[in-house]
């Protein structure tokens, strides 16, 4: 069930089809952990299967997967290179000579490159073809900015009508409207949309209200917000892991200051007053901070003024309760 965007979708299109410089037209969708990116990269994929009569390429590089490392240069390029029918004894062991190989299969193709869920540019920059028929939508938290030539297309909560649409889609309850509390509980983030619609698909005699009135009880809505597979606790989680395991001293800033802010109840945060939280300098908490924009876990809403969206924020008030417990 996919519903809304459809500004975007359009623009994505056009973006594909019609790249305003030579070589194959490369997008990036980007956004926080739930927001969407995945779905609306195999839509428009989907729609445009006519356009790309070679046809389309997926893989999943899982750069924000729990449980999972991002998938390797050489692990990606094998795939792909299967994909295009080469025998795994002919896939070449060096990155390089695997990138040569693909671009050489890709030159002459009209194909639609779906690498889902990127790291970073890094891991994308290997993938990606020469060839003027081809394209490349590239999924990841980050907006990737270092990836020359991309067009970038960041995501956003749905709006409250398109909120309430998925939750009819998906749970079936034709009574439920913009205004009704579940969707303002969710903010607009589809992947809590659609835990909260599969509940309540699940549990006929789960009414709406009573959803909305577990979800607004003391010890949080994240413990609502898990169904099945589906977690928004967990999304967030990944990019916390992350973060606090990392080599550079930004991301590990970064982990400390998303669990400081969890003990904050401000509308919006700056670098200084996360420098005395947190103990660290005011240029380390820049740092953080635009690190913790750049994996969508924060969002710049005037320059050095932060903002979570709100069950980031109810995710950082929970680090912020349990001290050194990350909870997945």
């Amino acid at each position: 069930h996919f519903t809304g965007r459809a500004v975007i979708r359009r623009a994505l299109r056009h973006a594909l089809t019609e790249p305003s410089t030579p070589g194959p037209a490369v997008a990036v969708v980007s956004g926080m952990a739930g927001i969407g990116k995945s779905a609306l990269a195999l839509y428009v994929a989907h729609e445009l299967r006519e356009r790309f009569v070679d046809g389309q390429l997926y893989v999943n590089l899982h750069g924000a997967t729990p449980g999972m490392s991002p998938l390797g240069p050489a692990q990606a390029l094998a795939a792909l290179l299967r994909d295009l029918g080469v025998e795994p004894r002919n896939v070449p062991e060096h990155p390089d000579a695997a990138a040569a190989l693909l671009r050489s299969l890709l030159a002459p193709s009209r194909v639609l490159l779906v690498l889902d869920d990127a790291a970073n540019a890094a891991q994308v920059r290997p993938l990606l073809p020469a060839g003027p028929g081809c394209a490349v939508i590239v999924t990841s938290r980050s907006p990737l900015a270092t990836l020359d030539g991309a067009r970038r297309f960041p995501l956003t909560p749905l709006t409250g009508e398109d909120s309430a649409a998925l939750l009819r889609a998906v749970s079936g309850r034709a009574d439920l409207e913009a205004g009704h509390a579940l969707v303002a509980l969710t903010g607009g983030l589809p992947l809590a949309l659609r835990v909260v619609a599969a509940r309540l698909a699940a549990r006929r005699a789960l009414t709406p209200e009573v959803l909305a009135r577990q979800l607004t009880a003391s010890g949080g809505r994240l413990r609502h917000l898990e169904y099945d597979d589906l977690s928004v606790r967990r999304s967030l989680a990944v990019a916390l892991d992350a973060l606090a395991a990392a080599e550079r001293e930004a991301d590990r800033d970064a982990a400390l200051v998303l669990r400081g802010i969890g003990a904050l109840d401000l509308p919006t945060y700056g670098a200084l007053l996360v420098a005395r939280l947190t103990g660290i300098d005011e240029r380390r908490a820049e740092a953080a901070l635009d690190r913790l924009v750049d994996v969508a876990l924060l969002e710049e809403t005037a320059y050095g003024r932060y903002t979570p969206h709100d069950l980031v924020r109810e995710f950082a008030r929970e680090l912020a309760e349990r001290p050194g417990e990350v909870r997945t």
